[in-house]
């Protein structure tokens, strides 16, 4: 059924059910005088209520999406998007992932981890082997540059699994950035970063299904914010995901 013809019915089903209202004395909040003797008038007055809840419910999810858009647009004003893959570079030899910062910043890329950080649990960085880097977009200032494949849906719907995410290390994150952090019991995490009381920082995932993650004060690191995304599912918009259970820890 097209929209036109969906709305088409939906008016005529109202005008219908407040004409059985006003004909059987009806408030306005669609209770009836009593109960009508005619059993058409009965079926009538049945459906016209099933439809309205359906219709309120209906409106109760698009308000919700809403505001899931309206908060994951303001988690992510920071993070410049690119709908592709990101541009692979081959560094001369491959190595652990610390030694590669110089290199791949005197080749205007950054190192690429693929041991799949983020989005879920994660490990520990820096001592991994690396053998790709990813060519940095035009724009951004000289600074050390570190990218991470995303692996997980806690992040959904500003981070899916399998995008690239690019870390300003030399950046300070300030509240409310999607920053990635290394966690003493989770390893290296991509979330929402939030202060909370007592100095301690709270790790945030825009998937509902996902509980926060408390960082007290030095028990792990800010690694930095998440400047840049790369998606190469372009036409997956930022549509909320159905949640789903978060796997046992």
């Amino acid at each position: 059924m097209s929209d036109r013809h969906e709305w088409e019915r939906d008016a005529v089903v109202w005008l219908a059910g407040r004409a059985i209202e006003a004909a059987m004395g009806g408030m306005a909040d669609g209770t009836a005088a009593g109960p009508p003797d005619d059993p058409r008038l009965a079926r009538a007055m049945g459906r016209f209520a099933v439809w309205r809840a359906e219709a309120g419910r209906e409106a109760d999810a698009a308000r919700f999406a809403a505001r899931v858009r309206g908060a994951v647009a303001a988690s992510g004003r920071s993070v410049r998007r690119i709908d592709q893959a990101p541009e692979l570079v081959r560094p001369d030899a491959p190595g652990p992932l610390a030694a590669m910062f110089a290199a791949a910043r005197h080749r205007g890329a950054a190192p690429l981890a693929e041991l799949g950080v983020a989005a879920g649990t994660g490990r520990e960085l820096f001592d991994e082997p690396c053998d790709a880097w990813v060519a940095l977009p035009d724009g951004l200032p000289a600074a050390r540059y570190v990218a991470l494949r995303v692996v997980g849906d806690s992040m959904t719907p500003l981070l899916h699994s399998g995008d690239v995410v690019l870390v300003d290390l030399d950046a300070a994150v300030p509240p409310g950035a999607i920053a990635v952090a290394r966690h003493p019991d989770h390893g290296s995490v991509v979330k929402r970063v939030l202060r909370a009381d007592g100095g301690s920082l709270r790790l945030v995932s825009l998937n509902p299904a996902y509980p926060p993650l408390e960082l007290p004060p030095g028990a792990g690191a800010l690694l930095g914010p998440v400047v840049v995304r790369w998606c190469a599912h372009s036409g997956a918009d930022d549509r909320p995901a159905k949640p789903r259970l978060a796997p046992r820890p």
